[in-house]
């Protein structure tokens, strides 16, 4: 049963009933084809044959004795008969036949027209004659000359058994041949099947052999790809269940023992007060934690709502100045506003400044001394708002992994000072879901620049266009 439900047995139906489809067409198309190949030269046999007893009885006038001469020239199974026009049998030549309706068709060629007719005999058989006029001496008479359909007949009903032999010994073949091609044809399928039976949650290194560049190739290396990409969606979902069991796990530990120690003998009211300090302080980095994560998977599965608007960057970035800029002060820091372009981007404003304040706060986190700038200017149909700092720098091995969830280039001092490891994993998030991009350039000890890039507004763009033609024209 289950061979009947697959493809292979699909194919193979189709090939047959493909192929049926041909014969048939091909033994029809045969068929006819003799079939009016036999009509015709019996036809034009026929009509010959007429010609010539025409021109005889004609040549030979009153003298003619007809029974004589028509037996003489009558050709082995041919029948001759002459009739009056009344419809009457006059003389005929070959053997008896009992056909009734050749009457009508008898005086139908009296009235000047020759015409070929089939008639059946009463004891089955058919003929097929030729009947015109003729005149024999004075006299006007109907000629017909005929012949029995028995030999076409069995040339045919022969055709009709070997083109029926013929098709079923095809079909067989056809359906061999076809299951064959059908096999041929569909292993690599099977052992593309076989391999992806393999493939299991803790089997996903394995990759499915590509042996040509056809359609199955390209399948082959298309499943490889996303085997590659689920492989690597899983490492990083394990690495990421583990690093927030491991961010989780801290701060639980420190209330855990907090309220443990607080519960365990009685203390001073100052020493409760400490302990709740701590405990809130803890639930606070565990809420954060908590919902940058939900942030993450919302993205992930792209179930993040954003309310694109209108956003005008240089707005954004003067407003968020006021925060940083109280940031940067507590750590003896300088903050700069450089060059800033009056550009306007289609975005969410608050997950704009969400993204702008994560690597705001990261370039503060991580500078000593020196100064925390920004800027905002265009280059060709983009906005690109840089975020440069004097601070440490990143190494270059760290470089590629720094957007990576959890990931901190000093595992040290992060914790310490608050940090999660998903600020610029959430930066970049928002920023490709703005259809931009986050770069960074970096160097020890000197310093870092983090490139924020995203497309201009096209309705803004266009009617700063407008304003300018406006300007030119009022010049």
């Amino acid at each position: 049963m289950k061979f009947f439900k697959s493809v292979k047995f699909r194919l193979t139906v189709w090939y047959l009933i493909v192929m049926g489809i041909l014969l048939f067409i091909f033994a029809a198309l045969s068929y006819f084809t003799l079939y009016h190949n036999l009509y015709e030269n019996l036809d034009n046999n026929l009509e010959d044959r007429l010609i010539k007893l025409r021109s005889l009885l004609r040549d030979a006038g009153e003298d003619v004795d007809i029974d004589i001469d028509i037996d003489m020239e009558r050709e082995l199974g041919e029948i001759i008969l002459i009739y009056y026009p009344e419809g009457f049998l006059w003389k005929s030549s070959g053997p008896f036949i009992d056909a009734p309706d050749i009457t009508p068709m008898v005086r139908e060629v009296a009235k000047g027209a020759p015409l070929f007719f089939n008639t059946t005999t009463t004891y089955g058989r058919v003929i097929r004659f030729y009947a015109a006029p003729i005149t024999v001496g004075e006299r006007s008479f109907i000629l017909l000359v005929g012949r029995y359909f028995d030999e076409i007949k069995s040339i045919l009903g022969r055709l009709r058994t070997i083109f029926i032999l013929s098709g079923l010994v095809m079909m067989v073949l056809a359906g061999v041949g076809g299951l064959f091609l059908a096999d041929r044809a569909l292993r690599p399928v099977d052992r593309i099947t076989r391999t992806a039976q393999k493939i299991g949650e803790r089997n996903l290194s394995h990759r499915i052999e590509v042996h040509s560049e056809d359609e199955l190739g390209r399948l082959a290396l298309t499943l490889n790809q996303m085997i590659a990409r689920l492989e690597d969606a899983f490492r990083h979902q394990q690495q990421f269940t583990a690093d927030a069991s491991h961010e989780l796990r801290t701060p639980l530990s420190v209330i855990q023992a907090e309220a443990t120690l607080a519960l365990g003998k009685q203390r001073r009211e100052k020493e409760y007060r400490e302990a709740l300090e701590t405990i809130s302080q803890e639930a606070s980095y565990m809420s954060s934690i908590i919902d940058k994560l939900l942030f993450l998977a919302r993205s992930d599965i792209r179930r993040e709502q954003y309310n694109f608007e209108e956003v005008n960057l240089r707005e954004l970035v003067i407003d968020l100045a006021t925060s940083i800029e109280a940031l940067a002060q507590e750590k003896g820091l300088e903050f700069e506003v450089g060059t800033v372009k009056d550009l306007v981007v289609r975005g969410d404003k608050d997950r704009l400044r969400q993204l702008l304040f994560n690597i705001l706060e990261n370039a503060i986190k991580y500078t000593k001394t020196g100064k925390v700038s920004i800027s905002a200017v265009q280059k060709d149909k983009m906005a690109v708002v840089a975020i440069a700092d004097t601070g440490a720098g990143i190494p270059s091995q760290d470089l590629p992994h720094i957007f990576e969830r959890f990931y901190r280039v000093d595992k040290t001092r992060s914790r310490e000072e608050g940090g999660t490891g998903l600020g610029l994993a959430i930066a970049q998030e928002i920023a490709e879901a703005h259809g931009g991009k986050i770069e960074v350039e970096s160097e020890l000890n000197k310093g870092s620049t983090f490139s924020v890039t995203l497309p201009i507004s096209p309705v803004a763009s266009s009617s700063g266009k407008k304003k300018t033609k406006e300007k030119h024209r009022k010049k």
